[in-house]
């Protein structure tokens, strides 16, 4: 049975922080990825430094955040 993209989503995996690789720029999300409630395989989402300030302001404005949020610890090493 083939699944319906509706029933595929990721969520950040419990207990693993956000990591910024200096050396690189990189900033890595640690996903867990799941078929309606079942998980399916793990994966570390990589971004540039740029691409996840982007998506930190995309996701900020779309909840409706109006201030600056503080960068998650370890970014700020990232430049």
């Amino acid at each position: 049975m083939a699944l319906l993209p509706a029933r595929l989503h990721a969520s950040i995996r419990r207990g693993e922080p956000l990591a910024a690789v200096p050396s690189t720029g990189e900033v890595r999300v640690p996903l867990a990825l799941y078929a309606v409630d079942e998980l399916r395989g793990t994966l570390d989402l990589v971004l540039a430094r740029s691409e996840a300030q982007r998506l930190f302001t995309q996701l900020a404005e779309s909840l409706g955040y109006v201030y600056q949020m503080p960068a998650p610890r370890g970014l700020e090493a990232v430049r």
